[in-house]
């Protein structure tokens, strides 16, 4: 069943902004450790499904209906955009938990049992996405702060930003996408406490 929260999506915007001001700006030079278990904390991250579902656009073909033997224009770009939206929702439940495995030469992201994510320190490299498209990858140090960024050959451009809070062994995960088949960038803050063994 897909995580669904009920609560206001400025209130969490503004927990997880506070969280990231709580990350201790000291020790920029050092690179934190993302390393270890971590499950949603679903009161103080956004609403994963109605952000999904807002970016995406509605959940039927626009301007379908009517007989012709000619394909409407734009039909391609719609089609595009529900099977996007059918795989962003597809992966809500991916977003619960969080593992990550950190060594000096690369960070390993997973979501669940099926999204890894390997990413290379200090250099670019090219990986392939669940659906087999090529993405250009670059991670760069921002202070304590990781960041992420995957290229389409599509102009389709994901950003991940990594903070550790380890005051509160919380982790905080800012995710934006943008495509040209999203009615609207998605961004989605969440904030992950860590699984203590």
């Amino acid at each position: 069943m897909p995580v669904r929260f009920s609560r206001a999506r400025g209130a969490a915007r503004c927990a997880v902004a506070a969280l990231v001001l709580a990350a201790p700006a000291d020790g920029a030079d050092e690179r934190p450790d993302f390393s270890g278990k971590w499950t949603l904390a679903p009161k103080i991250s956004d609403d994963i499904q109605t952000l999904i579902e807002e970016a995406t656009g509605p959940s039927q073909v626009k301007g379908a209906g009517g007989l012709g033997l000619l394909p409407r224009a734009g039909a391609e770009r719609e089609a595009e955009r529900m099977e996007l939206r059918r795989f962003l929702l597809d992966r809500v439940t991916l977003f619960e938990s969080l593992e990550i495995e950190q060594s000096p030469a690369d960070i390993k992201i997973v979501h669940g049992a099926e999204d890894v994510r390997i990413f290379y320190f200090d250099r670019e490299h090219v990986r392939n996405d669940r659906q087999g498209r090529k993405l250009r990858c670059r991670t760069r140090w921002d202070g304590p702060r990781l960041v992420i960024e995957e290229e389409g050959e599509d102009r389709t451009r994901i950003v991940d930003v990594l903070v550790l809070v380890p005051s509160r062994s919380q982790l905080v995960h800012g995710l934006r996408v943008e495509s040209r088949t999203l009615e609207k960038p998605l961004e989605l803050n969440l904030a992950y406490d860590k699984v203590t063994p």
